[in-house]
């Protein structure tokens, strides 16, 4: 029997900064999200382009330094993909904004997502990027799952069947 293929998360700027300030409303939620990719293995990634939106707000190295990620750079065929990706939104995009402006980032991690095989993107982004994420896999031009931490919900690891909490009492 095949072993069975390891699982990959890319991790978003949203994540980053909620697991690493313990101010942030999610801050439980993204700690035990992270604590379940180290525990299962599962592959995190850290794109070009979080590491540049990480380090206005502070310095990434540190989290670097940790050896826990992979990194990701943005490449060509990404840039194409996010295009894609863009064509397919259009219209989409929040009240206002500019759709060139829109596809700066969130499109583009979904592009890397695509084109490197990522199951999952973890945001605190439940707004836009996992909107986002939603209607590209409706129109079956993503596979990516998006988690966001508004809930810890380790359901989407197990094709959606969640835990039966049981107490045996005597």
């Amino acid at each position: 029997m095949p072993k069975p293929q390891k699982k990959s998360v890319l991790l978003d700027t949203s994540f980053l900064i909620t697991l690493f300030d313990d101010s942030r409303p999610h801050n439980a939620n993204a700690k035990k999200y992270y604590q379940y990719f180290i525990e299962n293995e599962i592959a995190m990634f850290i794109s070009s382009i979080v590491a540049s939106e990480y380090e206005q707000k502070g310095s990434i190295k540190g989290i670097l330094d940790t050896n826990n990620f992979i990194s990701s750079d943005f490449s060509m065929i990404d840039g194409i993909r996010a295009g894609d990706f863009s064509r397919a939104l259009s219209g989409e995009y929040r009240e206002g904004t500019d759709p060139r402006a829109a596809v700066k980032d969130d499109i583009k991690l979904l592009a890397q997502c695509s084109n490197n095989g990522m199951d999952y993107i973890v945001t605190d982004d439940s707004s836009t990027l996992a909107k986002y994420t939603r209607r590209l896999n409706e129109l079956n031009k993503l596979k990516t799952q998006v988690i966001t931490m508004n809930d810890y919900d380790i359901s989407i690891f197990n094709g959606g069947q969640m835990a039966l909490e049981i107490s045996l009492s005597e």
